[in-house]
């Protein structure tokens, strides 16, 4: 409002001085000036409204007489680039419409009319308009970009953020269950005290570490060095053998990407880590077979459900369903006749060696 009431100010003034050189009433002259104030009020929240009394000032002022004062078409310039950055591109050619009937006229009623003037006011109105339109899209383009440029790079920090929890998971905390369920059972079986003792430390120590993590794991929420793959499955069996739980192992799975290798290796080691974990189970079997163009991940035991001795997150088997999306492949869990069975199937791409 404060830029309207000095650029009308400012009109009024030059009016006063060219006095001499205006032809009409003066007062009248002045009242078309007055109409600066309005159109600059509206500029931002009715940015075509403003236009049409700029435009009516410019009809007006021929009928009045020629008055040799620039503050009115300046501040129409900046109307019509007002109007490109508010208004949409439908309003602002509406507007340029309605500001091209009151600028042109004088040109067209003069009896002096010469086309090159005519053409030259069309240029100004429709340039000023674009230059602002232009800015704004241009703008807002940018803006586009650096939303999605911030977006992206948050989306970024979350997948890296779910592959650490993820790979925490697969690999820390299915060795954490280990030390504690087999010095767990080591202290059940040894009839030294200070062993007993120890093994008691240690059986807590892991338990509260693996409490630690998990609330660590809620934090990174869902979700390096060398990954592992169906090479490691053998080390991996062992382990969980060496832990009291009798596993038979029989794999041929061929050669496999790097990245189905070690979502392989992951499916059997939850699995397994379940196995040890959540069932009584005394035996079980883990089979990786390639199958035509698919690959065969199971694990079977012959427990049953029992409450686990270590609580663990429970987001195990969501993280493999969700690795097993990328490539397509699927995860089945449920109770057999003979005990409890995961089983991942996932389809190789016809190339795969």
């Amino acid at each position: 409002m404060l830029l309207g009431v000095l650029l009308a100010v400012v009109a009024q003034v030059e009016v006063t001085l060219g006095a001499d050189q205006i032809d009409g009433p003066l007062v009248w002259h002045r009242l078309a000036c007055l109409l600066i104030l309005p159109a600059l009020a509206l500029r931002r929240v009715a940015p075509l409204g403003a236009s049409a009394v700029a435009a009516l000032g410019l009809a007006v002022e021929p009928l009045i007489g020629p008055a040799p004062v620039a503050t009115p078409y300046l501040v129409l310039l900046f109307l019509l680039a007002s109007l490109g950055w508010y208004a949409t591109t439908r309003t602002g050619l509406i507007g340029v419409g309605l500001t091209l009937m009151g600028g042109l006229t004088y040109d067209l009623t003069a009896s002096d009319f010469v086309l090159a003037d005519l053409v030259v006011n069309v240029v100004i109105i429709v340039m000023a308009w674009a230059a602002g339109r232009l800015v704004r899209v241009s703008t807002d383009r940018r803006v586009r970009a650096e939303v999605e440029a911030d977006r992206a790079a948050r989306a970024a920090v979350s997948r890296e953020r779910e592959r650490i929890a993820r790979d925490l998971h697969d690999s820390m905390a299915h060795a954490l269950t280990l030390i504690t369920l087999q010095a767990g059972g080591a202290r059940e079986r040894t009839d030294q005290p200070v062993a007993a003792d120890a093994l008691s430390s240690i059986e807590h120590t892991g338990r509260e570490a693996l409490a630690d993590m998990h609330r660590f794991l809620d934090l990174l929420g869902p979700g390096g060095g060398e990954a592992p793959g169906v090479g490691d499955i053998p080390e991996l069996v062992d382990g969980v053998r060496r832990g009291g739980l009798a596993v038979a192992l029989d794999l041929d799975p061929g050669e496999l990407p790097a990245s189905l290798s070690t979502t392989v290796y992951r499916v059997v080691q939850e699995a397994l880590t379940n196995v040890v974990k959540h069932s009584d189970a005394g035996s079980a079997q883990v089979v990786v077979h390639r199958r035509e163009q698919e690959i065969l991940a199971e694990v079977n035991d012959d427990g049953h459900a029992r409450t686990a001795r270590v609580n663990g997150s429970g987001r195990g088997l969501t993280g493999l369903t969700e690795r097993l999306a990328l490539f397509e492949g699927t995860l089945e869990s449920g109770s057999t006749p003979c005990g409890w069975r995961v089983r991942a199937r996932i389809p190789l791409a016809p190339d795969t060696t």
